[in-house]
């Protein structure tokens, strides 16, 4: 048997606090999972310069050391009083940075080895969407660690959690391992919130037209999208089983519920969110690209896009930022 997963999810958790805003929304979410996981967690608020402070000193004669004192001082303030409700049983860090927010984020995350960062999704109109406005695509694509942006007014905790898992034949080493740390991420979460897990693969059979070209027995046409609706199905199967064999009880949710269904991703996975009230999205982000870090996988970002729930979107084991060496 392979070696047990340990309960806890996250040790080092980072909540993104807006400085211009007095909603402490991130800090509460990541409160209750340090709570839930016995977990390190740290306030940080990231004060945008926009590079003009150089700039702005000259002009006003003024030393721009002291410009960034002042905001940094500020963003002191601003986060100690968020803090203030929060604190008794858990002790919370207070981090600033001045810069633009996902390098700072980023940068933060790498020099102090978080393992989860948990922020509120940022607006990208004024009507419903959400995700993928500039900050959170840079997180979604480049940060290392989880990302969970965290739709306001979302449950807390999530009370029904799906895990999409990409079941390709052709998969490599490394999609596979990443499906087992979406199942393993999602069933520890699920565990932790009393939520059911539903673990979701969406197949396609690509040589179904090629085999139509060979064949004018439709019988034939049957028999291949069975066999590989079975071989997914069989896959699926397996990774759920051996979530449950490997995990310890007290990460184990109380109901993990597969389902196999043919169709898009981008169409099939949020008809599933809104069937089932979904609360939270665990996803993979796999760079295809050939350069590390620039873009996630087509897959996720089509699904990422259509969704309107939380999401928390991992990355394969030996993933690195391009802003690693920066």
């Amino acid at each position: 048997m392979s070696e047990r997963a340990p309960a806890a999810p996250f040790a080092n958790i980072v909540a993104i606090c807006d400085a211009g805003n007095t909603d402490a929304e991130s800090l509460a979410r990541g409160v209750d999972l340090a709570r839930a996981n016995g977990a390190r967690l740290t306030a940080l608020a990231v004060g945008d310069d926009h590079g003009d402070i150089h700039q702005f000193a000259r002009f006003a004669g003024i030393d721009a050391a002291d410009i960034e004192a002042g905001l940094t001082d500020g963003l002191k303030a601003g986060l100690s009083a968020k803090i203030t409700p929060f604190t008794g049983d858990l002790e919370i860090g207070i981090e600033t940075r001045l810069g633009r927010p996902f390098r700072e984020i980023i940068g933060d995350v790498i020099e102090n080895d978080r393992d989860l960062v948990i922020k509120m999704a940022e607006p990208f109109d004024r009507k419903h969407r959400y995700l993928f406005t500039s900050t959170d695509q840079h997180l979604l694509r480049k940060c290392p660690c989880p990302v969970w942006l965290a739709m306001p007014g979302a449950a807390q905790p999530p009370k029904t959690i799906l895990a999409a898992v990409d079941l390709d034949e052709e998969n490599g080493a490394a999609e596979n391992a990443l499906n087992r740390i979406i199942v393993d991420t999602a069933c520890r979460i699920a565990a932790i919130s009393g939520a059911t897990l539903h673990i979701t693969h969406v197949w396609d059979a690509p040589a179904e037209d090629l085999v139509r070209r060979w064949t004018n027995d439709e019988s034939d046409v049957r028999r291949y999208l069975d066999a590989t609706e079975d071989r997914r199905r069989t896959a699926l199967d397996a990774l759920t089983e051996q979530a449950r064999a490997d995990m310890d009880e007290d990460a184990l949710p109380e109901a993990i519920v597969p389902h196999l269904a043919r169709g898009r991703p981008r169409d099939v996975i949020p008809a599933h969110i809104d069937a089932m009230g979904v609360d939270l999205l665990v996803i993979g982000t796999l760079v295809r690209t050939g350069i590390p870090g620039l873009i996630i996988g087509n897959t996720a970002e089509d699904v990422l896009n259509a969704v309107d729930c939380s999401v928390l979107t991992v990355k394969p084991p030996g993933y690195v930022s391009p802003l690693a060496s920066v």
